[in-house]
């Protein structure tokens, strides 16, 4: 199984727009077509596919990114975000603890 793996721990994520731009920023071939920006096309994108070749050519799309900002404790819209990959067969979202001092 291949996966896709892009991380974008150390980024500055405090929304969807941000959460966006870390990962194109990180790998610019990655979902050049999320059109709408929104949840409903993320999911159209990672599970349904045929959004953006480069991430159709790998079995699994992995995110890392920081338990912080959009994804910190009590975050409206990291708990949306966080559900949509949750629901996914074909990603997954994985959260790590900033080390102390990054």
């Amino acid at each position: 199984m291949s996966e896709l793996v892009i991380d974008v721990r150390g980024y500055r994520v405090e929304c969807l727009e941000d959460f966006r731009d870390a990962i194109r920023a990180v790998e610019p071939r990655a979902l050049p077509r999320w059109q709408g920006r929104s949840l409903d096309a993320l999911w159209d994108a990672i599970e349904n596919r045929g959004v953006c070749d480069f991430v159709d050519a790998h079995d699994v799309l992995v995110v890392r990114a920081d338990r912080a900002g959009l994804f910190a404790e009590g975050s409206p819209g990291g708990a949306g975000l966080c559900s949509v990959f949750a629901d996914a067969t074909r990603a997954r979202l994985e959260l790590f603890d900033r080390v102390a001092g990054s």
